[in-house]
């Protein structure tokens, strides 16, 4: 039969406890042993980590993370749990920040310092409502800001009593242990790696409560709903292990919808397999306005108990439970007529102002745990707490005392097998095989770390090829290595391209096309990037599409031309390419900003990858200490255990940069001369001389005179071909070549494959660095275990010489001690299924 908490955390501190004895008495027995630097030190390590685990496990906290889908009322749901308004529900409030509530009968809000936070810090106290709007007004103003640029997110703490802890049955929590509930904001509110990876620290350590909207489960809307559940699951690290999963707002049903049970049979059967779920998740039908107002009336206590909530507030959460669930309420009463007319003078009362008593209100909030789902959550939440309490409150807690206990275990044990060593001829052996070791080990580390980079260089190499076929091989061919944590890597790196042309560069190219208006780009970018790229990005496509429509298409290219003197018109074509340069400017940054979010969120991934190959590099270092002859004295077991513990003291951190595009690609600007026409002219007399002559006559007088008159003489055309000719003007025009917008897509598509080239070499260098440190901290190790094997055996020839047969019962009575130990420890991991 299985433990229940209570028993298992008793059990868990005794055991502890035990090891802490066992401990003790074997230090106190033999404090000469333990005076030894080495053992000293290792010893220390052990009992620092010893009281940390300790102190964890006297003062237990059970966190419980709310994730969610868009507009799935998470922050209702959590109000609704809690038993009072905290959580900030109105449109927009949550996003982006990080709202913790802890259980604590002092009531105060502290709004951690964050860089360049624009938005009040500190710590403050008051009333529910006092919280509310301060909690409210840092979103808002978070919200604001990060319009122009990105900050991070804010990180609340409210400190108000709980009800699952107010009220332990709801939970099956023992008495001393805390409960703290996590509100997170949406995924699609995040949107920088920064905020991702803080957000992922919180939930990993965490029971997940993941919200689910009704009116997004139908045929036309779940595909994309499990989608988005797969990235907030993945992303957030969430636990799958130990998740419930809530349909909310199912009082928004219509009569001719499928059976509700059916939907979340099939609902159900999607999620396992979208997860890769082991087994059918909890998905329960849930109104969580219902829930929130009735509990909200009621506050925080238990519900034996008189309710501490004023008449006032109570009052005002009624009324909003008459008003926004009166419906709901009558669908649930059915055809009872006696619970209806119950309800219907109920609602006269609070019309007519007056009190509801604490009788009315358990009756209130009886119905209402009944009809919104709230008493088969708090069901659901005590078997799966039964079940992941353990992995989720005690083993955290454990872990570091497991390898640092099994550090020393083993260095004790290096002194053990010398101390039983009975001559001096197998002590001068093992010295020489000692110096044998210590000689050959940098030399042999040096060649194994050299071959296994090389391997993985070659590896990498052959990835970033362009050929799929090569890097399909590439990546069986590391399989077959045994390197099977690598494919996680090639297989997130080869999902970023997807994704950026997915939610980026299609949008932008898709509104190009069709002429979209900006705020739809806007608002559809706002989804995948930071606010203020969004609102760049936007700005940029405005401008740029605006002016398109006087460019002409010339096979991939839109053209413009303009003459070289027309000064407006040049000036025109300026701004025309500073705009699409900014546009591919701000689509290098969300590009860029993306990228990096999006591996962020393939965290995980890239973590199991690396530990896979440490593991292999840590298997095949194993081989400088296995000789065969070296047999009496195992300083592998001792090595490697002090490697672990040295590991798990340093962490790797994914690199800074993640992802860095090349610079945006160039555009063509030419200029080049142009015949532009012909004209008329005469070259060498006027047309009016040949039009007009001049002839003298006599006029037949007797005064015999010579006068002249003009005549007009008629123009032939063969004069007019004569005297006209073709003229030639050189006149120079300016060009300004924009790529069409699906050249502009292929252009980015290929500034991301540069990117992936060099995202593989900044990966290349985060993973050589980590084995880099295997080998360092490997040889590290080597070298103070056989310094402990050489000083004990230094120690054995002056045993042997004096009174070995003395020290040899001693030493047998010390591996008695040090096994009772050792057994206690094994019970202390047995206890927790570890």
């Amino acid at each position: 039969m299985e433990l229940n908490i209570e028993s298992k955390l008793n059990n868990t501190r005794n055991l502890l406890q035990e090891l802490g004895n066992s401990v003790s008495n074997l230090v106190n027995s033999s404090p000469d042993v333990f005076a030894d630097p080495g053992i000293q030190s290792c010893l220390q390590d052990f009992l620092k980590v010893y009281q940390e685990a300790v102190q964890r496990l006297e003062n237990p906290s059970f966190r419980i993370a709310t994730l969610g889908t868009t507009s799935s009322g998470k922050s209702t749901i959590v109000n609704a749990l809690i038993g009072r308004k905290i959580a900030p529900i109105e449109a927009g409030e949550m996003s982006g920040g990080v709202l913790t509530i802890q259980h604590s009968q002092e009531q105060k809000l502290i709004i951690e310092k964050t860089e360049d936070a624009v938005w009040d810090t500190g710590e403050s106290t008051g009333s529910d409502e006092d919280l509310y709007q301060r909690i409210s007004s840092v979103m808002r103003s978070y919200n604001d800001e990060r319009k122009n640029r990105e900050y991070v997110a804010p990180q609340i703490t409210a400190h108000v009593p709980l009800l699952p802890a107010c009220d332990a049955s709801l939970l099956g929590l023992p008495n001393g242990i805390g409960v703290e509930l996590i509100d997170l904001p949406g995924l699609k509110s995040v949107q920088d790696r920064t905020n991702l990876a803080t957000i992922q620290k919180q939930v990993n350590k965490a029971f997940s409560l993941v919200a689910l909207d009704y009116m997004q489960v139908d045929d036309k809307h779940r595909k994309c709903l499990l989608e988005e559940l797969k990235k907030v699951v993945e992303y957030l690290q969430g636990r799958t292990d130990s998740m419930i999963f809530i349909l909310n707002r199912v009082d928004q049903r219509g009569t001719d919808d499928l059976p509700l049970q059916e939907r979340i049979n099939k609902l159900r059967e999607e999620i396992k397999a979208v997860l890769s779920l082991t087994e059918l998740p909890d998905v329960l039908p849930f109104n969580a306005r219902l829930l929130y107002y009735a509990q909200c009336a009621w506050g925080s206590g238990a519900f034996h108990e008189p309710s501490t909530v004023d008449q006032a507030t109570r009052s005002k959460f009624i009324k909003a439970l008459f008003e926004d669930c009166f419906g709901t309420i009558f669908q649930c009463i059915g055809n009872n007529v006696e619970l209806a007319q119950w309800f219907f003078n109920l609602k006269m009362q609070i019309i007519s102002g007056n009190n509801i008593d604490d009788e009315t209100m358990r009756k209130i909030l009886h119905y209402s745990l009944e009809w919104s789902g709230g008493r088969e959550l708090w069901d659901r939440f005590r078997v799966r707490l039964q079940e992941s309490f353990s992995e989720l409150v005690i083993l955290p807690a454990l872990l570091e005392v497991f390898n640092n206990y099994d550090a020393l275990e083993k260095l004790l044990q290096v002194l053990i097998q010398a101390r039983k060593i009975n001559n001096q001829e197998q002590v001068e052996q093992e010295r020489d095989k000692i110096a044998n070791i210590r000689q050959d080990l940098q030399k042999n580390i040096k060649k194994i770390g050299k071959e296994f980079k090389g391997e993985i260089e070659q590896l990498i190499a052959g990835l970033k090829s362009d050929d799929p076929n090569t890097r399909i091989k590439i990546k069986q061919s590391a399989e077959k290595k045994g390197f099977d944590g690598f494919s996680l890597i090639f297989d997130a790196v080869a999902e970023v391209e997807g994704d950026l042309t997915k939610v980026l560069i299609v949008p932008v190219r898709d509104a190009l096309k069709d002429n979209h208006a900006a705020f739809e780009l806007r608002d559809k970018l706002r989804e995948v990037t930071l606010p203020s790229l969004a609102d760049d990005i936007s700005k940029a496509y405005d401008n740029v599409s605006r002016r398109l429509s006087k460019f002409s298409a010339e096979s991939e290219y839109l053209v413009k031309r303009v003459r070289a003197d027309d000064d407006q018109g040049e000036k025109e074509i300026k701004h025309d390419e500073r705009y699409v340069r900014l546009l591919y400017h701000t689509m290098r940054e969300a590009i860029s900003a993306r990228a990096e979010f999006f591996l962020q969120g393939k965290a995980q991934q890239f973590e199991q990858a690396l530990e896979s190959l440490v593991n292999e590099q840590v298997k095949r270092l194993k081989v400088c200490l296995s000789d065969e002859n070296f047999s009496s004295i195992n300083l592998e077991k001792a090595a490697i255990s002090n490697l672990r513990k040295k590991l798990a003291q340093n962490l790797p951190n994914l690199p800074e940069k993640f992802f860095e595009l090349s610079e945006p690609i160039k555009q063509n600007r030419s200029k080049q001369k142009e015949v532009v026409g012909t004209k008329t002219e005469y070259e060498t007399r006027k047309k009016t001389e040949y039009e007009n002559y001049t002839e003298s006559y006599q006029d037949g007088s007797c005064f015999s005179s010579t006068k002249t008159r003009t005549k007009t003489r008629p123009v032939t055309r063969e004069y007019e071909e004569a005297v006209t000719r073709n003229i030639y003007e050189d006149i120079e025009y300016v060009e300004l070549f924009l790529p069409s917008p699906d050249l502009m897509a292929e252009q980015w598509l290929s500034g991301i494959e540069k990117g992936k080239g060099s995202l593989w070499d900044i990966l290349l260098d985060w993973i050589l660095k980590r084995l880099d440190d295997v080998s360092s901290i490997f040889e590290e190790s080597v070298d103070e275990i056989t310094n402990l094997a050489e000083r004990a055996l230094e120690q054995q020839l002056t045993i042997i010489e004096e009174n070995f047969e003395q020290q040899k019962q001693f030493w047998l009575d010390f591996e008695v001690k040090k096994d009772h130990a050792a057994a206690d420890c094994e019970k202390l991991q047995e206890i927790i299924g570890q």
